[in-house]
């Protein structure tokens, strides 16, 4: 045999015994991914499931689905005007990339023999076995299913660069007996405040027409929308509870896909009633000169924006909108803006630090205090649900008696 054949038959029998031997080892496991890639992968797999059912996505720096969250606090909190039933299921993945998935639903309990009035409880389901780096023992599902809808709420705060969501107490329980467990505030979950979202593309817009199934909008001039249509249909799904009225001004929030129908079709992701962008509230302390501190602002059977009453304590409220000043009672009455747009602005300014605030312990009434002027919100056990604007000092006594 000459000598070059010798080498070549050399290289091959070499590659072959490598190529069995890798085969071998990929066979029985030896070989495997870092820790790290497959934790990716588990991410990316997770993703792609469990997004379609709408489900929240926390990861160390990212969150997917934020909208499904801030839907589901909209429509469960004690401030709402229509607590609805839902469900919002979040899986939050450690740093080192399991799962724990938290599944919180708000129910609505038909009355009871010779009651009146039902009654309303979260369920709050965790799962943890998923957790490989936790303790066997903390590996469990637990489910903690007697949370009274009457005392406890959702809610959002801020400490340092972390939101965190938790089931909060809004009362304070007088327990008859010592042995009873007390009730406690429920960790949901938490993210940086800084995470990178999905968020989407949004528009301005007004309803032009509306049925309880579907809305169609007319997007404002000089959007971007406006370029492939003048008129988008949205539909709102079987379960809508919300009502757009001809005329409302909403801020529409979608996928960024548009689908040439006629009307076009886009897929929904928030509807937001939004009279404007940016607005600012001037309290003066110089009232009606009467000897009375409180006056009526607007009456509840004055609108049908909202099922509360506005005040002012020992002052008069204006509004700025567009660079244009008003009375807050003209700009309500003439759909200016609503008096949910200006709460849910000042729960915006307390979550990012803006404001100071509070809550009281009389069923969920919020206090918002500016730098000249407060804002209360009240939900207290009896039904209140007034908003009162005063002065900086201004409290819920001042108020209520």
């Amino acid at each position: 045999m000459k000598k070059g054949e010798k080498i070549w038959i050399g290289v091959i029998t070499g590659i072959t015994v490598l190529l069995t031997v890798l085969l071998l080892v990929e066979k029985v496991g030896i070989w495997q991914k870092p820790e790290s890639q497959k934790n990716i992968v588990q991410k990316d797999e997770a993703l792609k499931t469990v997004e379609q059912k709408e489900a929240v996505i926390i990861q160390p720096n990212r969150i997917y689905n934020k909208e499904r969250l801030e839907q589901f606090i909209k429509n469960t909190e004690m401030n709402a005007k229509n607590r609805v039933e839902d469900t919002v299921k979040i899986i939050q993945y450690t740093t080192e990339g399991d799962p724990i998935t938290t599944e919180l639903s708000y129910k609505i309990l038909s009355p009871a023999n010779g009651e009146t009035k039902p009654k309303t409880t979260y369920v709050l389901t965790i799962d943890t076995t998923q957790d490989k780096w936790s303790v066997e023992a903390d590996r469990k599902v637990t489910v903690k299913d007697n949370l009274p809808g009457n005392i406890y709420g959702i809610v959002e705060r801020t400490e340092g660069n972390t939101v965190i969501v938790e089931l909060a107490l809004y009362a304070e329980i007088e327990y008859a007996d010592e042995s009873v467990t007390p009730y406690e505030n429920l960790h949901i979950c938490s993210y940086p405040s800084n995470s990178q979202q999905e968020t989407g593309v949004s528009f301005y817009g007004k309803v032009v027409e509306s049925t309880a199934n579907h809305i169609l909008v007319e997007p404002n001039e000089g959007e971007e929308i406006r370029k492939s249509a003048s008129r988008i249909s949205i539909g709102l799904g079987e379960k809508n509870d919300a009502l757009y009225k001809v005329g409302t001004n909403v801020k529409i929030t979608y996928t960024g896909n548009i689908r040439e129908t006629e009307p076009a079709q886009i897929d929904v992701l928030n509807i937001e009633i939004k009279s404007v962008e940016d607005f600012k509230l001037r309290f003066s302390d110089k009232g009606p000169q009467t000897s009375e501190k409180i006056h009526k602002i607007l009456d509840a059977s004055e609108t049908d924006k909202q099922d509360y009453s506005v005040y002012t304590y020992q002052g008069s409220v204006n509004i700025i909108l567009n660079g244009k000043e008003m009375t807050l009672r003209d700009a309500l009455l003439e759909d200016k803006i609503t008096m949910n747009e200006i709460i849910a602005k000042a729960n915006q300014d307390l979550s990012s630090g803006k404001i100071k605030g509070d809550m009281y312990r009389d069923g969920g009434s919020m206090v918002y205090q500016y730098g000249s002027y407060t804002i209360l919100k009240c939900h207290t056990l009896d039904g209140n649900r007034d908003v009162y604007i005063g002065t900086p000092e201004m409290n819920i006594n001042d108020v209520l008696k």
